[in-house]
Formats: C-alpha cells, sequence, structure tokens
C-alpha cells in the first residue's frame, strides 16, 4: 500500500489516493505522505490526507510539505506568476495550521527566506500574514531598514545564525526576489563585521555566502565578496558549478589561482573531471589549471581521473595541457594502467600514441 500510496500522490490520482487512505487509514498519516503531496502542490490531495489526520508540519526526512510547495516549480507560468493553484495551496496550509517558522532540509531556511531564495514575491506575500519577519527575514527580502533598526539593536547580530543555521549574509546572498535591495543589505552586513568565510554545512561540504551568490547566479554579490576580502580561489569551485563562467572569470580577475581551488575534497579540476563537466574542464584547463595536482586519498591527478572517467574530449585537453602519463598513484597506478583496470580502450589508444 505504501508504494501504491505514494506513486498516486506523485501522479495526482486524487481517486487512487482516497482508495489508498481509505484502505489503511493509520499508514496514510506517515509523514512521507504530506511531505510528497507537498511537492505535487494538490490542494485537494492534502485536504484529503490532513482530514484522514496528516500532520500539515510533519517532517521526512527533513522535508516538509510547505517548503516542498515552496521550492518545486516556483515559477510555473510562462510570466514568472506563481502558479495559482500552488499559491491557493500555499494559502490553504496556511490557514489550516501550517508553520512557517520550521525550517526544511536545504537549505535548512524558514518558509519566508525560501520563498526569497526561489524568487516568487506571490508566495512571500502570502507568507508574511503569519511569518516571523526579523533580521534573517530582512536580509533575504531586501529590508534596509528593519536591518539598520535590527544592527542598531544588536550588533553582534552579523555573527548570529538563524535557527542556528544560516547567517543573515548567506540570506541576502542566497535571495533570487527581483528588486530587493539585497546587494545593499549585504554591503551593509559587511560594514558591521559579517564574516564572508562563515561557513554552514550542506549535504556534502560546508559553504558560505559565495556559494550562495553564485547559486542565485547574482554577479554584483559575487563581485562584492570578493572585493570585500572572499578568497578567490575558494570562490571558482561554486563559480564553476552552480553558475556559468563569466563567475568563474571574475574570480581569476580578482586573484584566484585553479591550483589552490579545491571541491569535495579533491582539486577542482579533478572534480569537474569526475562528474564529467567538459566545459567547466576545459575552461580551468585554458586558465593554466595544472592537471598533475594529485588528491590526497588516492594520489590520482587530472589524468587519472580522465583515464578513469572515459570521455576522450576530457583526455586530449588535459594531455595538450601537459598531463603526466607516467606518474603513479599512492598505489603506483599510472593512468594507462587505470584506464586498462576499466576497459577503456578508445583511451588507452589515445594515451598510447600520446605516449609515443
Amino acid at each position: 500500500m505504501a508504494d501504491a500510496l505514494i506513486e498516486a500522490i506523485r501522479g495526482g490520482r486524487l481517486a487512487a489516493v482516497r482508495a489508498a487512505v481509505k484502505a489503511d487509514p493509520e499508514a496514510a498519516r506517515h509523514p512521507k505522505y504530506m511531505v510528497a503531496a507537498g511537492r505535487l502542490g494538490s490542494l485537494p490531495i492534502i485536504q484529503l490526507l490532513h482530514r484522514n489526520g496528516s500532520d500539515l508540519n510533519a517532517s521526512y526526512k527533513k522535508y516538509r510539505a510547505l517548503s516542498n510547495l515552496i521550492q518545486e516549480n516556483p515559477h510555473a507560468a510562462a510570466d514568472g506568476q506563481a502558479d495559482p493553484d500552488r499559491l491557493a495551496c500555499l494559502t490553504w496550509m496556511l490557514e489550516h495550521g501550517a508553520d512557517p517558522e520550521q525550517l526544511s532540509a536545504w537549505p535548512p531556511a524558514r518558509a519566508i527566506i525560501i520563498a526569497a531564495f526561489v524568487g516568487q514575491p506571490e508566495y512571500v506575500k502570502a507568507l508574511r500574514k503569519g511569518a516571523k519577519i526579523d533580521g534573517f527575514a530582512a536580509a533575504a527580502l531586501g529590508d534596509i531598514r528593519l536591518m539598520e533598526k535590527t544592527l542598531r539593536a544588536d550588533p553582534d547580530f552579523v555573527r548570529a545564525r538563524d535557527h542556528g543555521v544560516l547567517t543573515a549574509l548567506q540570506c541576502a546572498a542566497g535571495s533570487r526576489l527581483p528588486g530587493a535591495k539585497t546587494l545593499d543589505v549585504a554591503a551593509m552586513l559587511l560594514d558591521a563585521g559579517a564574516d564572508v568565510a562563515a561557513e554552514t554545512q550542506s549535504w556534502g561540504h560546508p559553504v558560505d555566502a559565495v556559494y550562495f551568490a553564485a547559486s542565485s547566479k547574482n554577479l554584483p554579490m559575487f563581485e562584492l565578496f570578493l572585493k570585500r576580502g572572499a578568497n578567490a580561489s575558494n570562490a571558482l569551485g561554486p563559480a564553476l558549478w552552480n553558475a556559468t563562467l563569466d563567475f568563474a572569470a571574475l574570480a581569476i580577475e580578482y586573484g584566484g589561482d585553479p591550483d589552490r581551488a579545491a571541491h569535495e575534497n579533491k582539486p577542482l579540476l579533478n572534480n569537474l573531471i569526475c562528474w564529467g563537466q567538459i566545459p567547466q574542464t576545459i575552461w580551468l584547463l585554458a586558465h593554466d589549471a595544472s592537471p598533475n595536482i594529485a588528491d590526497t586519498e588516492n594520489g590520482w591527478t587530472a589524468v587519472h581521473q580522465a583515464a578513469s572517467r572515459g570521455s576522450g574530449r576530457i583526455m586530449r585537453a588535459v594531455l595538450d595541457a601537459g598531463g603526466d602519463l607516467g606518474r603513479g598513484d599512492k598505489q603506483g597506478r599510472t593512468p594507462i594502467d587505470v584506464a586498462r583496470s576499466v576497459g577503456r580502450d578508445k583511451l588507452l589508444a589515445l594515451m598510447s600514441a600520446a605516449a609515443h
């Protein structure tokens, strides 16, 4: 019944959801169903689950229905307006006890900050009626007056974290609200002593305000942080993973060194190759990233990584950039050994030709 109910919810099949709930009402109250219904944004299904006793504020794997509703498909209409059905669903949930102050999984933020992060003013307007509008919300909304008032009342606010997680600077950096004066708010926070390098733990690794600026594709914000002391080499990672090459070029302009850039405990170049990011890899090599820097775990260089990955285009790029085919990893294996072990015959031929 459990899998059938999830599939019925994901498919928006109200009759099938109704039948599953009737067959096993108690099981249907499990938090995962309400959370899935929130992602779908189907008011009839949410209402049906709610009438059966499901909790609108239930958490499943740290996700909640309200945050899922906001994050999923925020700009369904061609003109960027909120989907009317999702907006009606949001309003109904708030009127029936959904708590906008509860945190979601990622980003671990309150609903109004998440709405600012997805850049949907209509969601923000609906949430203002019941959400707490404090300094963190002010940062995400670009509310200069409230931020000034907050800092006057508590100068240490710049080091505080909302629910112990996001800083106000990160809230400003991650916002996509059109027309919001978040850049001015961020400058104000930096002037008051906010730490641009302060980190928050994400799923796999810690992230800072620069990461949020790259994720929101806010180039002026990204440049502000570089001007105000952000590590330009570290900024290359979020620029190449979350934004565009313009962001990476800006990081280089401010002194970013590709050979000092890392991501997920690997040299950035190696990490990009590992995940098959061809344009970013070629761009980084064109900006003098060395293909011969080894990771600390296996001793793999970018050439080893390319040999494992299997892309001829990447392998040619790292070899053209001076990749060393003779260097061994911590087990003494050369890139040719790696390619042979995983059956990369085309790469073997390419490397053999390059070696002679």
